[in-house]
């Protein structure tokens, strides 16, 4: 151990390199020089050693991220390095110096990467997912939504006692944070469910909220009433 501590990072590449190949090869090979550049890279937090980490296994963590199904969608004109830079953040913050300490094979480190490298694109597929979600319920929920008076009206806050009208038509603490986040500070439905997630689990419970604010708000006289005099 002492001569590898000696050892250059550049020589500890090329020789993590060669035993890399080997052991891709599935042939006989020696880890300790790669062992010993990850610990440097995490350990000692060494930027040369960590840029010389990412040199050699970026191209296997691309081969893994290309593996899943829904690759071809997530990968981008920029080739999937967005994914590929992802999988060794989540492996540089997941995997503590403390943990490195546990892994004594090179196959127990790429192990770790690989699952790194699932989670990432696991969780781009479900953002993803939830964004191309909430744009649709944003084009089927645009409230009635053009021309609907009571639209109209909650976004016109400014208009004299129009807020204590709308007040006396909320039933309970959701319903105001809505209108207030909605209407007062221009949030969109997915925000609102992130910064109120307690009040929101999901963006559906926005919408079925919104919906019946509103449905309540067309029924209001005075507001009809309003409405028809601003018109």
């Amino acid at each position: 151990m002492q001569q590898l501590e000696l050892l250059s990072i550049n020589d500890l590449a090329r020789c993590c390199s060669e035993e890399t190949s080997k052991f891709l090869r599935q042939n006989a090979s020696d880890d300790s020089y790669c062992l010993e550049l990850f610990r440097r890279a995490i350990v000692k937090r060494d930027d040369a050693a960590w840029s010389s980490v990412y040199q050699q296994y970026s191209p296997l963590v691309l081969t893994w991220v290309t593996q899943h199904q829904s690759a071809v969608s997530l990968m981008g004109q920029d080739g999937g390095a967005v994914l590929v830079n992802a999988a060794f953040a989540k492996f540089a913050q997941a995997l503590t110096p403390a943990k490195m300490e546990n892994f004594d094979s090179l196959a127990a480190v790429l192990k770790y990467l690989k699952m790194c490298v699932h989670s990432v694109v696991a969780d781009e597929i479900r953002v993803r997912q939830a964004r191309q979600y909430e744009e649709t319920l944003e084009l089927i929920e645009h409230e009635p939504a053009v021309g609907d008076p009571a639209e109209d009206i909650v976004a016109n806050l400014s208009a004299q006692g129009l807020w204590q009208i709308i007040q006396e038509e909320l039933n309970s603490d959701d319903e105001r944070v809505l209108v207030y986040l909605a209407y007062v500070q221009g949030m969109k439905p997915g925000e609102i469910c992130t910064q109120q997630r307690r009040i929101f689990p999901t963006v559906d419970d926005v919408y079925r909220v919104k919906r019946n604010v509103l449905e309540r708000l067309r029924r209001n006289k005075r507001l009809r009433m309003m409405f028809r005099q601003q018109a």
